[in-house]
């Protein structure tokens, strides 16, 4: 069964996005208010390991996490640390691998994956083959921790240029299931490369098997968060999926496909 068919089963439950000025409007009516500045950081950036619990219930673990803080200091380079986001959407899938949320057949491609929090999790939950991917510059550290997470399955670490596709062209050769994003965009600039690049594995499947993608987000500017939606919906059916306000508050997750 595709990762399709068993999402599908839970569209009920979702809500169906079909303009993004008025999904800007809901989400930061509702999360993003005066109490933002509260919310809890999940990981601390100054530090070059950290520990990170996945509280995922049943499927709860811990992952030891390398981090460059120095790479953030770089122009455009955002990933040398983890971000909340990418520790919701960790446990989000974690909650959800049960019996009925199988991932083991799962062949998965992160994008923009930074540290490999998600991916190396999705690893963990038993996804038959997970494919980490980012810029040259971020490879040395991801592939460190590709080999510190790294238990039985497949694996791997390579770059992935969102404008010019993927260095290792194996990536795309097997059929891609499910493809993750967590908290990519930051600015209106990479909106349009990384709605590209989802594109491009979206379409590598040859069978006619829809590709899921899974996209968690930070809330913080409304703006760039309008561009974002808007993008994806000239191009993909978006879903909302809910999320438990006490546990994931300021964050949304999405699950699209290609129209």
């Amino acid at each position: 069964m595709s990762f399709y068919n068993i999402i599908s089963k839970e569209l009920a439950s979702y809500i169906a996005v079909t303009d993004a000025e008025e999904e800007v409007c809901e989400l930061y009516s509702v999360y993003y208010s005066s109490g933002s500045k509260a919310r809890e950081d999940r990981v601390d950036a100054s530090r070059s390991s950290v520990e990170i619990e996945i509280n995922g219930g049943r499927r709860s673990f811990t992952l030891t996490i390398l981090q460059n803080p120095h790479i953030n200091g770089e122009l455009g380079q955002t990933g040398g640390v983890l971000w909340n986001s990418s520790v919701v959407l960790s446990e989000y899938f974690a909650r959800r691998s049960t019996d009925t949320w199988d991932l083991t057949p799962l062949n998965i491609v992160e994008l923009g994956s930074g540290c490999g929090l998600v991916g190396i999790a999705l690893h963990r939950l038993g996804a038959r083959r997970v494919v980490v991917t980012d810029q040259r510059r971020m490879m040395k550290v991801l592939a460190k921790n590709v080999e510190l997470g790294r238990t039985k399955g497949m694996l791997f670490a390579t770059e992935y240029d969102w404008d010019k596709g993927a260095e290792d062209q194996s990536v795309l050769r097997e059929p891609v299931d499910l493809v993750v994003v967590s908290d990519c965009v930051y600015h209106e600039a990479v909106v349009p490369m990384l709605v590209g690049a989802m594109k491009e594995v979206c379409r590598s499947r040859a069978d006619g098997n829809r590709v899921v993608g899974i996209i968690g987000q930070e809330l913080r500017s409304d703006l760039v968060h309008q561009a974002f939606v808007e993008a994806l919906l000239e191009s993909f059916v978006v879903y909302r999926i809910p999320v438990d306000p006490g546990v994931d508050a300021f964050y949304t997750l999405y699950a699209v496909w290609l129209k």
